[in-house]
């Protein structure tokens, strides 16, 4: 079995500058050369000060360490489980620290603010689809309760495999453009913060929402375009098989307890992109696995990180280790198989991706 490369799930900066007006600078010719010479002295700065915060960043592993132990103490019932802080620790880790956890829930407690004032105005306070309705207009829909810019699909290396913090929540936050990844952990840490019923659920090189409606039935929500694709169009179009339907590892809703295992994959992957594979990423993911034994992406990544070290043994010439190596591999694709897994290849996600509006359009004419 051919193990595909494995991407599946964006902080940005916040920046302000002012302009003077076109037609003053035309007035100004010596001004604007000062201007154009400053605008050039800061971008260089930029660029510096980007540099040396990237090499901050990967001289910090212990962060990492840091964020795995608080994490696993939620897993192990040690602490409460918070979804919305473990989603800010790996992000943290990634950034070594420098970010700011009392910031991060001042944005959050902003948003579930407005989206109070949006279900008052609204009349749906009380209803029982009023907190998901509130957080899919927020995100979704351009109003004065999110300043009129909506969430939009980041298309710019939308798999993170440049920049790994294209996933995360904080960069979506400061940029209002997130991907499969970041806007339903977005919507999922607004749903545990005001109180809705809302679940990530997972497909191949994807996630997505699942809530009840007002009648019980489960909704899809799909986050990059807000749309509310049917069943059968999940399954057909990002190819699900069925014996990864009868296994529950596609399409059904996480408990909590999952969601946070989950992010136990984001920081090993956050510290792979900075890193490489080692010790740690492998705790890491066996974690998932203890915890979330049905989440497929864990036992892909670990063949991964086997396949690497395989590689490695075979260059050093140790026949035991080798020999080792490949019975749990096989081990590993046996059980990948068996659980359904079917690779999707990134240009056909990305096409996937650009296919959700068209699913939209056709669900919009047949009501």
């Amino acid at each position: 079995m051919k193990r595909p490369t494995l991407r599946i799930f964006e902080s940005g900066t916040f920046a302000s500058h002012t302009c003077q007006a076109q037609s003053k600078l035309a007035k100004e010719p010596q001004r604007r050369t000062k201007l154009s010479y400053m605008k050039r002295t800061i971008a260089i700065l930029a660029i510096l000060f980007t540099l040396t915060l990237t090499d901050s960043f990967s001289q910090n592993k212990p962060a990492y360490e840091s964020a795995f132990n608080e994490i696993q103490k939620m897993l192990k019932d040690e602490s409460q489980l918070d979804f919305k802080r473990a989603v800010f620790l790996t992000e943290n880790a990634f950034y070594s620290n420098i970010l700011d956890y009392n910031a991060f829930c001042r944005q959050i407690d902003d948003i579930e603010n407005r989206l109070n004032q949006f279900m008052v105005d609204r009349g749906v306070l009380n209803h029982v689809m009023g907190k998901q309705f509130a957080i899919f207009n927020y995100m979704i829909e351009p109003s004065k309760y999110n300043d009129n810019i909506r969430m939009n699909y980041d298309f710019e290396d939308l798999m993170g495999n440049k920049d790994y913090s294209k996933m995360f929540v904080t960069k979506l936050l400061s940029t209002k453009k997130g991907n499969c990844h970041s806007l339903p952990y977005l919507f999922k840490i607004l749903s545990e913060e005001t109180g809705a019923q809302a679940f990530l659920a997972l497909g191949p090189n994807h996630l997505y929402i699942k809530h009840k409606d007002d009648k019980g039935q489960w909704v899809n929500v799909e986050l990059s375009n807000g749309s509310f694709p049917r069943d059968g169009w999940v399954i057909s179009s990002l190819s699900i098989t069925t014996e990864a339907i009868k296994n529950e590892i596609y399409m059904e809703p996480l408990s909590l307890k999952e969601s946070v295992a989950l992010t136990m994959i984001d920081l090993a992957l956050g510290y792979q992109f900075q890193f490489g594979h080692d010790d740690f990423t492998v705790k890491c993911i066996d974690t998932v696995i203890k915890y979330f034994p049905k989440c497929v992406n864990s036992y892909m990544i670990k063949s991964e990180i086997l396949g690497e070290r395989l590689t490695a043994m075979k260059q050093a010439n140790k026949a035991k280790e080798v020999t080792q190596i490949e019975k749990e591999l096989k081990g590993l694709y046996d059980k990948i198989d068996a659980m359904g897994y079917k690779d999707m290849p990134k240009e056909q996600y990305e096409q996937w991706v650009k296919n959700v509006e068209a699913e939209k359009e056709k669900t919009k004419n047949l009501e």
